[in-house]
């Protein structure tokens, strides 16, 4: 129980330990302090690969197991764990210049961040990305080369919604804001794009924002209506 309460301020922050057993379903790590967290392989990220001695990173949370009490659990599959991972490489997010104000991700192949700065100097864009992709490179690198996505926060759906689905052109937006859903309308040879890979990129996109989105092209028939319902169901 103590080393639970001396842990307990740390829920929610990035961890460093090592990798002390392995076995089919869970990771055990050593934090150090006489104190182990599990890590469930679910909670890898996609393709994660960890032998005993490995230095590991993840997220600390508590869960409360059947007539055990409470134990530590580590998470790289959580979006705080890109969070996290920008404040270690990007200073003026650490400082709170920058503002992560949105992400959406799968854990493993791809993830977006919508950041946004009250200091009008500042690109929080350019700032993420680093000299030469330092910055996201070095995020992306600990998290299986996950591809990182980094657009400007915008208070206005909208906005943001077309700041997320670039470089795609999007023609019209119709936006009904008591059922947070838009149908979006973007150029024929940019729906693939904006949709993505199993509709990947709609979806987190959805996600960032919170709103269900319809889109399709602009000579739509009833093919770009079935994609939408399908976008909707995933």
């Amino acid at each position: 129980f103590s080393i639970i309460h001396k842990f307990r301020p740390y829920i929610g922050t990035l961890v460093n330990g090592t990798v002390k057993k392995v076995t089919r379903e869970f990771i055990i790590v050593d934090l150090g302090d006489n104190a182990e967290a599990s890590l469930s392989r679910r909670d890898l990220v996609q393709g994660e690969i960890y032998r005993i001695g490995d230095r590991i990173k993840g997220i600390l949370g508590e869960t409360e197991r059947e007539n055990r009490g409470s134990q530590l659990v580590l998470s790289r599959s959580a979006n705080e764990m890109v969070v996290e991972l920008f404040k270690l490489e990007v200073p003026e997010i650490a400082e709170e210049v920058i503002q992560i104000r949105a992400v959406a991700r799968d854990s493993g192949a791809r993830t977006k961040i919508a950041v946004k700065t009250n200091d009008a100097r500042i690109d929080p864009v350019g700032a993420c990305v680093g000299m030469r992709g330092s910055r996201v490179q070095a995020v992306s690198n600990e998290l299986g080369n996950e591809r990182i996505d980094i657009v400007v926060w915008e208070d206005d759906q909208a906005k943001l919604l077309v700041n997320t689905l670039a470089p795609a052109e999007i023609l019209s937006i119709v936006m009904d804001d008591e059922n947070q859903s838009m149908e979006v309308v973007v150029k024929d040879e940019n729906l693939a794009l904006a949709i993505g890979k199993s509709g990947q990129n709609i979806r987190l996109t959805s996600e960032l924002l919170g709103w269900q989105i319809q889109i399709k092209g602009e000579s739509s028939g009833e093919e770009d209506t079935e994609i939408s319902k399908l976008i909707e169901h995933l």
